[in-house]
């Protein structure tokens, strides 16, 4: 286990246990592990025996840190990482303010592999593909491709944006918005050989007409990794004309960045991400639960995908799930109460609202958004005066609509 592998036990899957989890990505692992630590009969699923290379979050900050503290998880999962202690902000070629916030950069397959690294010795791990999920008001069965059977008492759907297992047992998927946004990532290095200045840098976006949120830079073990988060068509031109050339491309949407970072160049390749904005439906049934991405996404750019799986960590498996396990049966009703929270209904909303602040104030260009935009630019100026800027590293949207000056606006 402390290489993050997993173990194909076959001969337990007879064994009856208190909690099976689909899907070992960085939601199933750290639910295993939360729960595994709490003395719960846990078996974790997932068809990689040691998660491979995956672009999706590559940082942590802000309330990522506080709930990865509440749940006993952040020394581990960031021991011997690179400690961001600031977040500098910038806008057309200027430094708009520094703010403290803790801050980890790492790839989330080597998040995921540290977070294996760290399961608990009791915790059954199996390789394998699940072909089907029976599900009752008492024990659920997991089959898989292999023919073996596992059973428990709840079943945990942490498939990401894995659908096929969900469909199976009848639960929907609602598209919000296909290709809601494209992220870019790839490394850039100082040309003149030097250290960048800023360890962690948002840079705003300069021209609606680009269709940019924001840029993020920040230290990744040895090197500086940037994140470009763009409401762009992956099969637009622009997007393969990026990704051949990230350096003019960049130059292209940004021409202030390197009056701030100073000269720079691209190193490695570029890789680009799509990501759907869509929600689950029919999801209220005897003996399973969704947590993560299966359930909901999440508009990277937010921030809020990360926020919303350790949301649903924390209220699943430290509030609701020791409560049903005290009394027989799994029925919908009782898991029923872990879609009616309210600190997960007021996350889910936050996360949907956000993905549509973000775009919207990226690229809408009616006078209502062109006038929001303005008064942003006002409070920047304001806060520039002050030398402040409020304590945040993504930028973070309040629910009445308004965006605090950190927001590229």
């Amino acid at each position: 286990m402390k290489t993050g592998a997993f173990s194909d036990r076959p001969s337990e899957a007879s064994r009856v246990n208190d909690i099976l989890i689909v899907g070992g990505g960085i939601s199933g692992t750290l639910a295993a592990t939360t729960l595994g630590r709490a003395g719960y009969r846990v078996c974790l699923i997932d068809r990689y025996p040691i998660y491979p290379p995956d672009f999706r979050a590559e940082h942590l900050d802000g309330p990522q840190i506080d709930q990865l503290h509440r749940l006993g998880l952040l020394d581990d999962l960031t021991r011997g990482l690179y400690r961001g202690e600031t977040v500098t902000t910038a806008r057309f070629g200027r430094v708009i303010g520094t703010d403290r916030t803790v801050n980890y950069g790492l790839r989330y397959e080597a998040f995921v592999n540290r977070a294996r690294a760290h399961l608990p010795a009791h915790v059954r791990t199996i390789v394998g593909r699940v072909n089907s999920i029976e599900t009752s008001d008492t024990l659920q069965r997991v089959r898989m491709s292999g023919g073996n059977t596992v059973a428990g008492r709840l079943v945990i759907l942490a498939t990401g944006h894995g659908n096929a297992i969900c469909q199976q047992i009848g639960i929907r998927r609602r598209m919000v918005r296909k290709a809601h946004s494209l992220t870019f990532e790839f490394n850039i290095e100082p040309v003149a050989g030097s250290l960048f200045e800023h360890s962690f840098l948002v840079y705003q976006r300069e021209r609606i007409r680009d269709q940019v949120d924001y840029l993020a830079t920040f230290t990744l073990g040895a090197t500086t990794r940037v994140n470009l988060f763009t409401y762009r068509d992956y099969r637009d031109p622009w997007t393969k004309a990026f990704l051949s050339d990230p350096d003019t491309g960049l130059a292209q949407v940004l021409p202030g960045l390197a009056s701030v970072i100073g000269p720079y160049r691209t190193i490695g390749p570029a890789v680009a991400r799509p990501v759907d904005l869509y929600v689950s439906e029919g999801y209220r049934r005897d003996g399973v639960v969704m947590i993560g991405d299966v359930f909901q996404t999440a508009c990277p750019a937010t921030g809020m995908g990360m926020v919303r799986l350790l949301t649903d960590i924390e209220q699943l498996c430290m509030v609701h799930l020791p409560r049903w396990l005290e009394t027989p049966g799994m029925s919908a009703a009782k898991i029923a109460t872990f879609y009616d929270d309210p600190v997960k209904q007021a996350c889910d909303a936050r996360a949907s609202h956000d993905a549509e602040y973000r775009r919207s104030v990226s690229t809408e260009t009616t006078l209502r958004w062109h006038l929001h935009r303005s008064r942003i630019r006002v409070t920047e100026r304001v806060n520039g005066w002050r030398n402040h800027v409020p304590a945040s590293s993504h930028p973070r949207i309040s629910m009445d609509g308004s965006e605090p000056s950190l927001a590229a606006g």
